[in-house]
């Protein structure tokens, strides 16, 4: 369990919910986002990879971050996944990172009532 204040805009960790691990992030805007923490590729702990704007292209060789989507960027192989979808920009069909509901409840980060059995839990 963590209070909302002890991550900073930029920054995420790693939680251990029963058996699952997952990376609990606060993107750019101050919006909390949780995925699965290992890569779809080799497994990589993707808490220890890094955030930043996605980038996209209206042409080839003319490229842009974009203003309001973050992917998270594998520690090992630099394979990308949106922190909203949890899908692979470079292959949307079929790369998809589960994701989970994440809320700020009584300062303190929940994950939604929608990602276990039996309800919500405290991280």
């Amino acid at each position: 369990m963590f209070g909302a204040d002890e991550l900073a805009p930029g920054e995420m960790r790693a939680v251990q919910y029963g058996a699952m691990s997952v990376v609990v992030l606060r993107d750019r805007h101050g919006r909390y986002h949780a995925l699965r923490n290992a890569c779809l590729h080799q497994g990589a702990p993707l808490s220890k990879g890094t955030l930043g704007p996605m980038v996209d292209g209206s042409a080839v060789g003319q490229y842009e971050p974009a203003a309001d989507r973050e992917v998270l960027r594998c520690p090992w192989h630099g394979y990308e996944f949106d922190v909203e979808s949890g899908r692979c920009p470079a292959d949307p069909a079929r790369l998809r990172l589960r994701t989970y509901p994440v809320a700020v409840e009584d300062g303190q980060v929940v994950l939604g009532r929608d990602t276990v059995p039996g309800g919500q839990g405290k991280l």
